[in-house]
């Protein structure tokens, strides 16, 4: 009788760890994270819109498979970074329940929200996943990694040859460019530039590249017509590399001058109503599982993690010797981004993007 009831513990204490395991529940904190999530049952989101359907339906029951918590996930695209923020900050400065306990925002827009006080800073190194990397937590635990993208080109080498292809933004004011270009309208992105670069050899080389009339517009617009086959170079972000090679569209990558990197990374809202379930889907998409799932449903990558394009980017960046620039990692550059002589800079470059 003895000897079966040692058995039965034996075997329950088994059950309990496989099925804990099988919930990724590695550590108390976590698991404390998981009854919340279950009691609360659902969570409002803004994440990136290509998981618009599908992907949402596949992050449902990838939480509820990994963690044994099945949420209602309540979900926005994300659209604007600065007008999900704008609104944010509203609603806090009016003490109402913010709309979305997580949001994601780049790191640019992130710091915004810090200093705006719209997040909720935690301890994330208990909650996550195994074979997380450390480098996901960001702003001192006020957000967590979901993916990273770098700045730069993309060509087609069936038009122009590797060995003729554009290494700078200089390059680009070739005249032999003269219509084969397309240009983003961000001028944020091109301000960090004319940090590292210069102020005025930045300005005067846009003017350059200006005189090969590119067209200048946002990057799903541009990326589109790079695709149709339009033009064989365009200025764009990282995160629209996949999508050529799984159309098979010949196309290769350009870090010009430097090796630009956004970090992308979602935070829980100061008085979400489903704070729980926040912390839990934000553990989920910094995990390796939820790089896997980022990759294969929004097409988004991390340089954090071995084995996919934004690592290769910055593995091959780093090769080539390319000055690593992140809006918040390189000193002073934010500062002169918020800086009047920032944003007097900011406005020239519009005007010089709309050829006045």
């Amino acid at each position: 009788m003895r000897k079966f009831l040692l058995l039965s513990v034996v075997t329950l204490l088994a059950l309990a760890w496989g099925g804990a395991q099988s919930f990724g529940a590695s550590s108390a904190a976590l698991s404390r994270i998981i009854e919340g999530a279950k009691q609360e049952g659902q969570v409002a989101v803004t994440l990136d819109s290509k998981l618009a359907g599908k992907g949402i339906e596949r992050l449902k029951k990838s939480i509820a498979e990994r963690y044994g918590v099945n949420l209602q996930i309540d979900y926005a695209p994300v659209g604007s970074y600065p007008e999900r923020l704008a609104k944010a900050i509203t609603e806090l400065k009016a003490g109402a329940a913010p709309s979305f306990d997580l949001m994601v925002f780049s790191d640019g827009i992130m710091s915004r929200a810090v200093s705006a006080g719209v997040g909720e800073k935690m301890d994330w190194k208990p909650l996550l996943d195994e074979g997380t990397p450390p480098e996901v937590i960001q702003f001192d635990g006020y957000a967590l990694s979901t993916h990273t993208g770098h700045i730069g080109l993309i060509y087609n080498p069936a038009v122009i040859p590797p060995q003729d292809a554009p290494k700078s933004l200089k390059d680009l004011a070739n005249p032999k460019w003269k219509g084969k270009l397309l240009v983003y309208s961000y001028t944020s992105s091109l301000l960090d530039y004319a940090f590292v670069l210069g102020v005025d050899k930045t300005l005067a080389t846009l003017r350059e590249i200006m005189k090969n009339n590119p067209v200048v517009d946002i990057y799903a617009r541009n990326f589109t017509r790079f695709m149709a086959g339009e033009y064989p170079i365009v200025l764009i972000s990282s995160e629209f590399l996949p999508d050529t090679q799984r159309k098979g569209v010949p196309a290769r990558w350009v870090s010009p001058d430097i090796s630009y990197i956004r970090i992308h990374s979602v935070m829980v809202t100061k008085g979400a109503r489903h704070p729980n379930a926040a912390k839990l889907v934000a553990v989920y998409l910094s995990g390796p599982e939820g790089r896997k799932f980022m990759f294969e449903e929004a097409g988004a990558g991390s340089a954090f993690y071995p084995g996919n394009f934004e690592n290769d980017i910055d593995q091959e960046d780093r090769k080539l010797g390319l000055q690593v620039f992140n809006l918040l990692k390189s000193p002073g550059a934010l500062d002169f981004a918020t800086s009047e002589k920032g944003k007097q800079v900011d406005r020239e470059i519009g005007k010089i993007l709309q050829g006045r």
